[in-house]
């Protein structure tokens, strides 16, 4: 029998493929999985360490057992040169003649053969159905999915009307394994005390998914047998390059010591309260823990959070870390940052992989640097963290032992999506950082939360950070992972929040002085008021942080300004192509930080348009801010860009030296407030209506936080009399936004791990999830409950003879592209407003006007595959479908004009 039909150099056999995949699963359970997951899987299954060892050993092995069946067997028979892998099966006198049952079937995955045959083998060993196929459901759902009841029980009427001669054959191979795996005495146990749980499920069918992929590589494991299966399982195993567990150097001295060493800080440095606090705090932990660290922007808690993981995982040997920040830019930032922070703590003589988890790591250089180092066995100082080369890849990526990514690719977890399972067992082991959790609308906390829930589930330690967070949702977050709410809130900031199975307790760190006292006014929302109002703070200098709620409007207050200030005048936003947002960002960060001066690097005046993008890890220092209305958290983290650094007072001018914020957004005031439409439909009129109601005339940094934070967010509001009936609505309309968030998040989201058995109810009807675009896009798109949006590459010219915006390249005939040309190409992408693609005519108009119009090479090349350009004009225009839209390097894209259609809504 045949397992893998090969090339020129020969052909696989199934005996040995299962062989290959036994052995390989033997070595990953030996030197890939970390304790803590190797302990969820003993108590799980009440096994020994060694028993479940033997049990994942026999199941990868036992994996596609199912090809051993007719549909299989025979489908090379009219496949020219491929006739002698049926015929040997005739020679050997195994009868291939199919029933018409068989016969009749479009396909028969030979991934529900494996569970239907090992369901039937394991009840022939004295099993119960519902254990056995429980067991079996790692086989089953081996290709990413578990099979529906009703297929998987046509499939075993199939199966059974096999002759005695295929019969045997099945059993044959299950019992050599079993022979080989030695898995008979964990059977035995499982046979009378099994408990079916979906947690323990899903990491075995993941650990098989990684021992299958491991196995079906040709250049690991080649067609061509030679030598021992011993060799052939070390040969291929050193060529997949799969890390051990993370090691980090012992923690020796004080906390002082151990922030210097892992972050390279001088001798003379001193942790500051909340750095020490978070390590002690991490000492101390002696099961899976979530620790909630609440703490003012700029005093190191990116520091403080690696540092209690280096703590934890030591104490534990855990797989590695996951580093999740809010965005694909954040995620940028961090990851120079943790790459020395890895090598600086990472054991000497080790090895870590480190992996970048979002969809455009092929442009970070940082992560591409590490992807051509090779891992050397001397674990040479400075090579010592690297991209393993086959868990660099999509899907395998989160299996290396550091990853810095997108929050994303961690909430997928409770995302009902193919492959789940290589997810799980990939985070399973690791400790998971949260940067920003304040940051979550109701339908992405639905997901964090059920998220939270399975981590916990699995003895996942996790370290969630936040300048603002509502005490709701701190106790929502102990809650889902803890089972109980919080038993004694604390007001105190800042705040540390621990929080495990066997009970709760808070620490309070000393707080840090106060460093900013602010002014906040409320202003008028014309374009005039706020022209004349930065005029006469800006009349002797200094500079000016405008940030506003939606792209359309930060578009239309830089143009104004414009007018007045022509080259004193930026504009910030996502919708620039990501190299020129990247230089944006990079050139504010220069004139803007803390090493540039007035006279050197610092301009003298200058204002800044900016949307939420500078909301968070943007470091730049403005001496003035104005902001839309928004979210009382959210006005805090904008006004961390409001006099950030220390500077000698030459540095800003006189009439900016006492930090002023000045708040817009509200068109009127009296006799209750009307609210700017877009901040409205973003952010909802209830929480905007409370923030106005406790906007404070002065704010003090720290001291204000939590509470200012705290009364926003409380359920009782004293409302004056005069707002009452806007309040109402805005309660009523925010109590349907929430059910509405509510019932989107459980279309897509997998249920509680407390509510689950077997794989198949984590996935229910899998068909709903499965949506068009790239399967991450969506993924991502999915759990924050946005649309997916599609990303374009403006040109300028056709797809015959065009010219990529920012160069003077012109490129004519669609020649095959160099590496450099492609790199610019792919780092020029851009987002079209959602709403041009938001309904199906629309999306079907423009997504098949711009696959006309791209070139056909792109599709060539690995970095463009799949990519759309947008065909500018020489006005930088483009018509697409029922919209005219313009790409400038100064506004970035806008769309100028839509005409509704017939049947299309037209939205504003």
């Amino acid at each position: 029998m045949w397992a893998k039909s090969g090339d020129e150099s020969g052909s696989l056999s199934l005996p040995q493929h299962l062989m290959d995949a036994a052995g390989v699963a033997a070595v990953v359970y030996d030197s890939w999985i970390a304790k803590p997951l190797k302990h969820r899987l003993s108590e799980g299954l009440g096994l020994t360490d060694e028993q479940v060892r033997g049990l994942y050993v026999w199941l990868a092995g036992g994996h596609d057992v199912g090809k051993a069946c007719l549909t299989f067997q025979t489908q090379l028979e009219r496949k020219g040169g491929y006739e002698h892998l049926v015929s040997a099966l005739a020679d050997a006198g195994i009868p291939l003649r199919m029933s018409g049952l068989e016969k009749g079937r479009n396909k028969m995955p030979h991934g529900i053969c494996s569970g239907v045959l090992i369901t039937n083998w394991l009840m022939d060993q004295g099993f119960d159905r519902s254990t056995a196929e429980w067991l079996a459901s790692a086989a089953d759902a081996h290709h990413g999915v578990p099979s529906s009841v009703g297929e998987r029980d046509h499939i075993e009427t199939i199966l059974s009307i096999y002759s005695r001669e295929w019969q045997e054959l099945q059993s044959e191979l299950l019992d050599s394994m079993a022979d080989a795996a030695g898995v008979r005495p964990a059977l035995e146990e499982l046979k009378v005390g099994a408990k079916p749980d979906a947690a323990v499920m899903q990491l075995l069918t993941g650990l098989v998914v990684i021992a299958d992929w491991i196995a079906s590589n040709p250049d690991a494991f080649p067609m061509v047998v030679a030598g021992s299966q011993e060799d052939r399982i070390c040969a291929g195993m050193q060529s997949t390059d799969l890390t051990g567990p993370w090691k980090g150097k012992v923690v020796e001295g004080d906390v002082d010591k151990q922030y210097q060493s892992s972050f390279g800080w001088p001798e003379f440095y001193r942790a500051r309260s909340v750095q020490v606090a978070m390590v002690e705090a991490a000492k101390e932990i002696t099961e899976p823990s979530l620790i909630i660290l609440e703490a003012e922007t700029g005093v190191g808690k990116t520091e403080a959070a690696l540092a209690a993981a280096h703590v934890i995982a030591n104490a534990t040997d855990a797989q590695g870390i996951y580093f999740a920040a809010p965005t694909m830019a954040t995620a940028n930032g961090l990851l120079e940052r943790t790459i020395e922070w890895a090598k600086n703590t990472t054991d000497s003589g080790a090895v870590s992989s480190l992996y970048l988890a979002h969809s455009k790591n092929q442009l970070a250089q940082p992560y591409q640097e590490l992807r051509f180092r090779g891992i050397g066995e001397d674990g040479a100082a400075g090579e010592n963290v690297v991209a393993s080369s086959w868990m660099s890849g999509r899907r395998r990526g989160l299996l290396s032992n550091v990853v810095v990514g997108t929050v994303d690719q961690v909430l997928m977890m409770a995302l009902r999506q193919r492959y789940s399972m290589l997810r799980h067992v990939a985070l399973a082991g690791k400790i998971i950082i949260f940067d920003e959790v304040h940051a979550y609308d109701t339908y992405t906390s639905d997901y964090l939360e059920t998220t939270l829930e399975w981590l916990a589930e699995y003895g996942v330690t996790v370290i969630m950070m936040s300048a603002t967070l509502p005490p709701e949702r701190r106790n929502a977050l102990v809650k889902a992972f803890s089972g109980r709410d919080i038993a004694e809130p604390s007001n105190a900031y800042p705040l540390i929040t621990v929080a495990s199975e066997s009970g709760q307790r808070s620490v309070a760190p000393e707080p840090s002085p106060t460093n900013l006292e602010a002014t906040i006014e409320v202003i008028d929302d014309s374009l005039d008021a706020l022209q004349q109002r930065i005029g006469d703070v800006l009349a002797g200098g200094g500079v000016a942080l405008v940030i506003c709620n939606t792209i359309a409007r930060a578009q239309e207050t830089y143009s104004a300004f414009k007018k007045t200030y022509p080259d004193e005048v930026e504009l910030h936003h996502a919708g620039f192509m990501a190299w020129e947002r990247s230089e944006k960002e990079d050139r504010l960060r220069g004139e803007l930080g803390p090493d540039a001066h007035r006279g050197v690097g610092r301009p003298d005046r200058k204002i800044v348009v900016a949307t939420q993008v500078a909301e968070q890890s943007l470091d730049i220092d403005a001496d003035v801010l104005v902001t839309d209305i928004a979210p009382m958290d959210l006005i805090i983290q904008r006004i961390g860009r409001l006099h950030r650094h220390d500077r000698p007072e030459t540095d800003r001018p006189q009439q900016v030296r006492e930090p002023k914020v000045f708040v817009r957004g509200i068109e009127s005031q009296t006799p209750s407030p009307v609210l700017n439409s877009g901040a409205e439909a973003i952010y909802g009129a209830k929480v905007l209506l409370s923030t106005l109601l406790h906007l404070p005339t002065t704010f003090k940094r720290p001291d204000d936080v939590a509470e200012l934070v705290r009364q926003v967010y409380d359920a009782e509001q004293d409302v004056p009399a005069e707002w009452m009936e806007e309040w109402e609505k805005a309660l009523v309309d925010e109590e349907a936004r929430v059910q509405r968030a509510h019932g989107r998040s459980k279309s897509f989201r997998v249920a509680s791990p407390h509510m689950c058995t077997a794989l198949s109810d984590l996935f229910g009807d899998l068909q709903q999830a499965v949506v068009s675009l790239g399967e991450e896009e969506v993924g991502a798109a999915q759990v924050r409950d946005a649309e997916p949006a599609v990303e374009v590459i403006p040109i300028t010219g056709d797809a015959e003879e065009y010219v990529p915006l920012g160069t003077d390249w012109m490129i004519t005939g669609d020649p095959e592209l160099s590496y450099r040309q492609a790199f610019h190409l792919a780092s020029s992408t851009v987002r079209l407003p959602t709403r041009m693609t938001r309904y199906d005519s629309d999306f079907e108009d423009v997504v098949g006007a711009l696959e006309q119009q791209t070139p056909v090479a792109w599709n060539k090349h690995y970095l463009l595959k799949g990519q759309l350009a947008l065909p500018l004009d020489g006005e930088g225009k483009a018509v697409l479908g029922r919209f005219t839209v313009r790409y400038t390097s100064e506004l970035g894209i806008e769309i100028l004009s839509d005409q509704p259609g017939s049947d299309v809504t037209h939205d504003s």
